[in-house]
């Protein structure tokens, strides 16, 4: 009887060790899961009482998000793209100006390309797939780039500052642009080190299922419970947010006292008002893409800072969306500054108008010499609708498309296609 009761003593034991074992690694698994939701690029999904797919995510909404941001991406991708062409490509568009958009541009491109398409991949599913190394890589590009975005426009503030609040002062030349260009990418590298440090991937289950995520692992801890973790994200977003608007806003708070509150004694010339309108139009277009930067990057900011002091949030039904929803306003960031430069300004008009266009109108030309019983599209067809004819008229209508596109160019390089008031984004 002694034995039965010991032998049964000893299985009840077992059975509480066996229990505390078991909460102890769902604890462990709550935790981590918690901790993952807390992650800079990870939202685990929550159960719906939807038809979804396999990571929570409803068809629709998991539809939406994917048109949502491959509209973002194309944008962001070929307009870029296209403004570092127009700067690059022609001498006379090489300026100092010029060369921060560039650097901007480039910053953004490399943005969308290399961080924004593997993380919304990432968000979507909420499982990494790109392996560790890639996972410290993205990590790192995507607070570097933010870094050299927010840098350039301050040095593009900067340079306008001087040009038009102390024009008496020696202007900034292209060799220091360059440098100071370096220093921006230099400088965003240093900031974003602990990414290449602590960027890893862990695995956890969600749903029965096994999944990596893709996080900073301090080393106090995941970012839920790391006080470096918030540390590094106030540092962040006073480097390159709050001190960088600052910074901006005095600048430009200064110009416009110049251009727009002050007074000239006498009558201006023709010229120096062109100038005056000139330098308002540089002004208001960067004005505007500062804004723009500043509101699309502020819910993106605040929402890391606002999930550490009430986490909670996370385990909200929406939260996946709502974080999905300001990441794409961040990035859409780097598709809305090649529209505004577009929008505002004129040069840049013309040479995308006439670099883009004419050259897909001859090539459309030369697919219609090669189809003599189709008419052209190009252009009307007024004269004889023979063989010969429509050679003659498709020629002719070629050489004057031609003709016009050169002239253009021509006229561009030269200057004189527009007034001082027109030629904002060469100045």
């Amino acid at each position: 009887m002694e034995m039965e009761t010991e032998e049964t003593s000893n299985l009840t034991i077992e059975k509480n060790n066996h229990m505390d074992e078991l909460e102890v690694v769902y604890t462990w698994e709550m935790d981590f899961n918690r901790s993952l939701l807390s992650a800079a690029t990870i939202l685990v999904p929550r159960a719906t009482t939807v038809p979804s797919t396999t990571n929570g995510m409803p068809p629709w909404a998991h539809n939406s998000w994917i048109c949502l941001f491959a509209a973002m991406l194309a944008v962001a991708i070929g307009g870029n793209a296209i403004v570092i062409w127009i700067v690059t490509a022609h001498r006379r568009m090489r300026t100092v100006t010029n060369y921060f958009l560039v650097n901007l541009s480039f910053a953004d491109l490399m943005m969308s390309l290399l961080n924004c398409l593997f993380n919304f991949i990432y968000m979507l599913h909420s499982d990494w797939v790109f392996g560790v190394r890639y996972c410290k890589l993205s990590n790192f590009i995507a607070n570097v780039t933010v870094a050299a975005s927010v840098f350039t426009l301050t040095g593009i503030s900067f340079d306008r500052y001087q040009a038009i609040v102390r024009p008496m002062r020696p202007r900034m030349s292209k060799s220091c642009s360059l440098i100071m260009i370096a220093g921006i990418w230099v400088s965003g590298m240093l900031l974003a080190i602990p990414c290449l440090l602590y960027s890893t991937t862990k695995e956890y289950r969600s749903k029965g299922t096994l999944r990596t995520a893709c996080l900073l692992s301090w080393p106090d801890g995941l970012p839920d419970v790391s006080y470096m973790d918030f540390m590094y994200q106030v540092l962040f977003f006073i480097v390159t947010y709050a001190v960088p608007m600052m910074g901006m806003t005095f600048f430009y708070s200064a110009m416009g006292r110049v251009l727009w509150g002050s007074r000239s004694i006498g009558e201006l010339t023709q010229r120096q008002l062109d100038s005056i309108r000139s330098k308002r139009k540089v002004v208001k277009m960067f004005i505007l893409v500062i804004v723009i930067f500043g509101l699309c990057w502020l819910p993106y900011h605040s929402y890391f800072i606002f999930t550490h002091f009430y986490p909670s949030v996370l385990y909200m039904k929406y939260i996946q969306h709502v974080y999905l929803g300001f990441y794409w306003l961040a990035m859409a960031n780097a598709m809305v500054n090649p529209i505004i430069y577009y929008w505002m300004n004129a040069k840049f008009r013309a040479y995308f108008r006439t670099a883009i266009l004419c050259r897909w109108r001859d090539s459309c030309f030369r697919r219609k010499r090669t189809l003599p019983d189709s008419p052209p599209d190009c252009m009307s067809q007024s004269g004889s609708r023979s063989r010969s004819g429509f050679y003659s008229l498709t020629y002719r209508g070629t050489q004057r498309i031609k003709r016009k596109c050169s002239g253009r160019l021509a006229a561009l390089v030269s200057g004189g296609t527009a007034p001082v008031a027109e030629t904002a984004f060469a100045c």
